[in-house]
């Protein structure tokens, strides 16, 4: 069985990674007409909208829309594009996150016990080609342990933006993401536990993200987290 999927890409500035990222998209081991990609625009001031706006005329057989709106945060546009979203499963991938082709299906089966509301992937820094990023890189492995470990006692608390899979019944019962909080993939993993439904983890299915490159950035990042 191959249920119906949605891919949510909320976008702020992203017009350097943005097509890598959609373009992973279509690399997906998936049957492709039962693949919806959703951008959201959340009011870019750089050339995201004509970034995307191409990237869509390239590939017209593919179903591939974009919103465009106000800054507006990144909880907001993920509800906006909650609103469109068809898929029985949806994930949420950042526009500087790249999916490998067999993850989707490696994580969906997981969703056979109905009581499961999300999968997390395993994520990786992509390319760490410094001495900071390589840092990362290490950190982001034992992190992915932990989080294992955290799966194993049904106390995960976050679900990260690059590609962790939901329900989308579930979610949208929930009534969406928090809009008012700017760490929205912590209070939806929160809430999901509250209500007792199972959020897993797997070594399998390999998302990777790009990682601050300067201290600053780093720094911005963490305060954020």
């Amino acid at each position: 069985k191959f249920p119906s999927f949605t891919t949510i890409v909320p976008a702020y500035n992203e017009e350097e990674t943005i097509q890598a990222t959609l373009q992973s998209l279509l690399k997906l081991n998936y049957p492709a007409h039962l693949v919806q990609i959703i951008v959201v625009n959340d009011g870019s001031t750089d050339r995201t909208q004509e970034t995307v706006e191409a990237f869509i005329q390239q590939h017209p057989e593919r179903p591939i829309q974009l919103l465009n709106q106000p800054n507006q945060g990144k909880g907001n546009a993920l509800n906006t594009a909650l609103q469109q979203a068809t898929g029985e499963f949806y994930a949420c991938l950042d526009a500087d996150s790249f999916v490998h082709p067999d993850a989707l299906r490696e994580m969906l089966p997981y969703f056979e016990d109905k009581e499961v509301a999300a999968v997390c992937p395993l994520l990786k820094i992509k390319n760490p080609d410094s001495i900071l990023r390589k840092v990362q890189w290490n950190e982001y492995v034992l992190n992915m342990f932990y989080k294992f470990l955290n799966a194993r006692l049904d106390c995960i608390h976050v679900t990260p933006g690059p590609f962790s899979v939901y329900r989308t019944s579930i979610i949208k019962a929930l009534g969406g993401y928090d809009e008012k909080t700017i760490t929205e993939d912590l209070e939806i993993a929160v809430r999901l536990q509250k209500y007792h439904y199972q959020i897993l983890h797997t070594f399998d299915a390999v998302v990777e993200t790009v990682a601050p490159a300067s201290w600053k950035a780093l720094f911005r990042q963490r305060v954020r987290w």
